[in-house]
């Protein structure tokens, strides 16, 4: 996980978990453009280490917004891996089905 906290920038985290989608949605594509920046050098530990951070710290989180902001940065770093997709394609949809049905709000 320390890869990961290395590779994405801390204000980039704390706004996937903000209220706001807006600012949710600006750190997914910067989230985006971080893991394209890792496809290009090739450095799969990292990507794995950025979706493991994503899954554990955000979409298994009870909080709604973490949640949120853990399935638009997965389904960034997705897009992000463009062709390199295939070597984490497993544990990201495999993460992103588990993580959407874990819903624990209260409102449904």
């Amino acid at each position: 996980m320390a890869d990961a906290l290395s590779a994405i920038p801390a204000a980039v985290l704390r706004n996937l978990s903000d209220k706001l989608y807006e600012k949710r949605k600006n750190a997914a594509l910067e989230v985006e453009g971080i893991v394209k920046n890792l496809t290009a050098a090739g450095d799969h530990d990292k990507i794995t280490a950025v979706i493991n951070l994503l899954t554990h710290e955000y979409t298994y989180s009870p909080q709604a917004n973490h949640r949120k902001g853990g399935l638009i940065g997965l389904a960034a770093a997705t897009v992000g891996l463009s062709s390199e997709a295939a070597q984490h394609l497993e544990s990201c949809s495999m993460l992103i089905s588990l993580g959407s049905f874990m819903v624990c709000d209260s409102v449904l």
